[in-house]
């Protein structure tokens, strides 16, 4: 009688291993997407969390805001169409961005370097308060150049001397303006990492009509607006400095309420803009800035008044 063997042909072995080979295919490729979603979760996370964390550093200084009515100039912005306002704290590369970059307030893009805000704050002591994007390195030295929201502080003392040397509480004064920002700009004063845009819009209340659909019912566009307010969409020299709390001379008026907002790019967007930069090629930096960057703003209702 003959018995039979039990056992594998080599074409069933072939068969399994090729099965097997196949499943671990689909849990490599399944384990590989879903190690990327979960970094790009982490990134957007990590994006959002400071990107609000910026916000809310930003809307204290705001609601805070010193105000007297008079000659001095206690709030100004300006929107900066080059580099030169950051001084030695704009890091020079192969390409930088492109000259032509963000000049569009419609969709929210003020300047090539956005804007240079300063004002008052009073809280937690009298200090004056200068915000402005700056291209350096995290560390002194250390890796390659991001772009940064920094936030720069007068300390209280300073700022009492300056008034009492006969700046004033005067935001066009040489003691404020000299080297392009308020006080000392060191790394300690980064804001946030990753922020390519920066800019603010003001308003004022009006129950009239202003005839202007950028601004939100009742309230009257006054930066960045012409004469009627309307968005002015050009931000070659365009400036705000306020001095008063009345009359129809928009460009001095305190604002009552101020949107700002915040242009962030993805570790991934900054990783790609950074290796063209360089690499000493800008071509796509405007595409690879609006594919991998998220737009964050929000409404701040500007507080108290001093006494003049």
């Amino acid at each position: 009688m003959n018995s039979l063997k039990s056992g594998f042909t080599l074409l069933e072995l072939i068969v399994a291993m090729g099965i097997t080979a196949l499943i671990g295919y689909f849990i490599l490729s399944i384990g590989q997407d879903f190690v990327s979603v979960w970094e790009d979760v982490g990134d957007s996370v990590a994006r959002e969390t400071e990107a609000r964390s910026a916000l809310d550093a930003i809307a204290r200084d705001f609601e805070s805001a010193f105000f007297r009515e008079g000659s001095e100039v206690m709030f100004a912005v300006d929107s900066l169409d080059d580099d030169s306002n950051a001084g030695a704290k704009w890091e020079d590369g192969a390409a930088e961005r492109p000259s032509s970059d963000g000049s569009d307030p419609e969709v929210h893009e003020y300047g090539w370097t956005g804007s240079w805000v300063r004002l008052f704050s009073a809280s937690p002591s009298l200090n004056a308060v200068g915000y402005q994007i700056v291209r350096s390195t995290i560390k002194d030295g250390v890796g390659t150049p991001r772009y940064m929201l920094y936030r720069n502080v007068e300390l209280h003392k300073n700022t009492v001397a300056n008034a009492e040397s006969g700046a004033g509480y005067d935001l066009s004064h040489s003691v404020y303006t000299n080297n392009g920002y308020i006080g000392g700009m060191t790394r300690e004063n980064i804001l946030a990492v990753n922020v390519i845009d920066f800019g603010v819009r003001l308003y004022i209340r009006d129950l009239g009509d202003p005839s202007d659909e950028d601004a939100p019912d009742g309230l009257r566009l006054i930066f960045p607006a012409d004469g009627s307010s309307e968005l002015v969409t050009s931000v070659s020299n365009l400036s705000h400095a306020a001095r008063t709390f009345e009359g129809t001379t928009y460009g001095q008026r305190y604002p009552d309420v101020v949107e700002v907002f915040l242009r962030v790019l993805s570790d991934e967007g900054a990783d790609l803009i950074s290796d063209m930069e360089e690499a000493g090629a800008n071509a796509d930096w405007e595409e690879v800035a609006e594919r991998h960057s998220k737009l964050y703003r929000r409404y701040i209702v500007i507080g108290g008044e001093g006494e003049s």
